[in-house]
């Protein structure tokens, strides 16, 4: 089963996706917001040409651990989600994980791309993710 990752955004949505064995955490793209119904349709698409049986859907709480304005926006995103769609769907922690990406970039001397942020901060949510849930099975 695979496992996608969501880094929500009003202008372009980030997604990653596991290898199909769900151990590995990949980018995968970004899609430019043009309309909320066009953002579900595809990634439903994705979530059925990829196997995707579970969905990380980042949730930008603030420093201090509360909701955010763009918390309630996500979880608003997440019920028309669930009208869509029967998989699993969990909010994940992303605080300050576009960040790590653009300073990863930044870090290798990689020009940043408009989108690239969004889908390789989505790959490090998804990441913390599976080792989160490994070091549960240890």
């Amino acid at each position: 089963m695979r496992i996608m990752a969501v880094d929500y955004g009003k202008k372009r949505v980030g997604i990653a996706l596991t290898d199909p064995s769900g151990i590995i955490s990949q980018p995968f793209l970004t899609i430019q917001v043009k309309s909320q119904k066009s953002l579900l349709r595809k990634i439903i698409t994705i979530i059925n040409e990829n196997s995707v049986g579970l969905m990380l859907i980042g949730n930008p709480l603030s420093h201090k651990g509360k909701a955010t304005e763009m918390s309630s926006e996500i979880e608003r995103f997440v019920k028309r989600l669930k009208e869509k769609t029967d998989i699993e769907i969990k909010l994940w922690d992303e605080r300050f994980t576009s960040q790590y990406a653009a300073n990863m970039l930044r870090a290798m001397n990689i020009k940043k791309k408009s989108g690239d942020v969004d889908q390789i901060a989505a790959s490090i949510m998804l990441a913390e993710f599976l080792r989160s849930t490994s070091s549960c099975a240890t």
